[in-house]
């Protein structure tokens, strides 16, 4: 399954250790989904990680190396503007249209109100662990 994450949740996975978007991280350095970034999205996961979090410059290039080494990166070609509330959300779904992604894992109140774009689901980290296919069963109980 190709999955993309918001920035949010990928700043999440790293700060937050043991949290749902490390979980949903772990799925991709498991092998159980593929990740999609871009070029731009990688830009910002570096300056949110250097300018708001203040991160080592060392610490920020590894962990933007380990990113773009795990995911696979695509360069949209198409440019959308979908989400008027918040601009820089559009280049996440520029990536997953670029990647045929099927899934988007977002925190965004923005993205999440779409709900689905271009038969693209974007749903929150808790809801995308749900699916079998994203983690193994002995990680996390079944939701009934």
């Amino acid at each position: 399954m190709r999955v993309v994450l918001d920035t949010h949740i990928l700043i999440s996975a790293f700060v937050f250790p043991g949290g749902t978007p490390e979980m949903v991280y772990r799925s991709a350095l498991e092998g159980r989904i593929t990740l999609i970034t871009s070029p731009i999205l990688l830009a910002e996961f570096g300056w949110v990680l250097s300018e708001k979090l203040e991160w080592d410059p060392r610490m920020v290039r590894e962990a933007v190396t380990q990113v773009a080494r795990i995911d696979e990166v695509v360069r949209p070609t198409e440019t959308v503007k979908v989400v008027a509330e918040d601009p820089a959300d559009d280049r996440v779904l520029e990536a997953a249209v670029a990647a045929d992604a099927a899934v988007i894992v977002s925190g965004d109140r923005h993205l999440l109100r779409l709900g689905t774009w271009h038969s693209i689901r974007i749903e929150k980290a808790v809801s995308f662990l749900a699916r079998p296919e994203a983690v193994q069963d002995d990680v996390l109980p079944c939701a009934t």
